[in-house]
């Protein structure tokens, strides 16, 4: 019994070793991802286009080799020390490929890279505020600001030299109810490679009611001095006020209106051009009397 375990060893022993002689010089070729990493990247450069991330080799190996190629990290180096301003080709060397001499390369996808490189810069831009959305009819956009009023923008030096401004705009609809102010935090959008400092700016939006100048007649109030009898050249002013849109859809502003006689603190008889005060609605302003003053005339009772 012992003796056939021994034999059954030697055979198993056997077996493997032969297994190992077949797949270890059996050859086989296959393709292999490679990650590129730059090295001694220059100092203010920057590359904007023509930069992979992996390249692809073929290569035929042994079969053992090969199959353990998948549990290894293999990277390109890719020296760009020598890069300058400008559109350049760089070779991929094969010789700098991390793998031993047992590995046959084949072929390398792409062989070569055609790299834009720029200069990096940084610039100091004004930023331009603006507002969008729905609004109601009866109200304008009166002003729009932004907090601050300039970013530090990096990126290729190209890119930087085509920005003059930066719009950043506020989306924001008020279909009804309309706010005197909103504001809101905004991100500054740019370019690709290019980076605002800071990414997010305050913008704010002044709303008002659409206005109109309207004449109105009112009717001239007072009170007639104590022993004094006033008689009022007219019983009625026209006055030229500006107010918003909306309130004047119907008359129910004319019931906040008044235009009263102002008299001199101590009236005396005689005829005088008196000036007199009028009060308005809310959001409406004064903008001419017709007439300045009222001829009155005031006599002992």
């Amino acid at each position: 019994m012992k003796k056939n375990w021994q034999t059954m060893l030697l055979a198993l022993g056997l077996a493997i070793f032969t297994w190992f002689l077949v797949t270890g010089r059996e050859v086989i070729e296959t393709w292999v991802e490679m990650p590129v990493i730059m090295t001694n990247p220059p100092e203010g450069l920057i590359i904007e286009e023509g930069m992979v991330e992996k390249i692809q080799v073929r290569l035929r190996g042994p079969k053992g080799l090969v199959g353990n190629l998948s549990s290894q990290t293999l990277n390109y180096p890719l020296d760009v020390s020598r890069l300058g301003v400008g559109q350049q080709v760089v070779e991929i060397d094969a010789s700098r490929l991390p793998l031993s001499s047992a590995y046959e390369i084949i072929e390398v996808r792409p062989n070569r890279l055609r790299l834009v490189v720029d200069r990096r810069m940084t610039k100091s831009i004004a930023l331009e505020a603006a507002w969008s959305g729905q609004l109601n009819p009866d109200y304008v956009l009166r002003e729009v600001r932004v907090t601050p009023q300039t970013v530090e923008v990096r990126g290729p030096e190209t890119k930087l030299r085509k920005l003059s401004t930066i719009k950043v705009v506020m989306h924001e609809d008020f279909p009804d109810t309309v706010p005197e102010r909103w504001a809101e935090d905004v991100g500054v959008e740019v370019p690709d490679e290019v980076r605002p400092s800071p990414g997010r700016v305050r913008v704010e939006a002044l709303f008002g009611p659409k206005t109109r100048e309207i004449w109105v007649k009112l009717p001239l109030s007072f009170d007639d001095p104590k022993g004094l009898r006033a008689a009022v050249a007219q019983d009625y002013v026209r006055l030229l006020i500006e107010g918003p849109i909306a309130l004047f859809r119907n008359n129910e502003y004319r019931t906040d209106m008044t235009a009263t006689l102002t008299f001199p603190d101590k009236p005396a008889e005689g005829r005088f051009d008196l000036d007199f005060s009028v009060t308005l609605p809310e959001g409406c302003s004064l903008v001419r009397k017709n007439p300045e003053t009222i001829t009155t005339t005031l006599t002992k009772r």
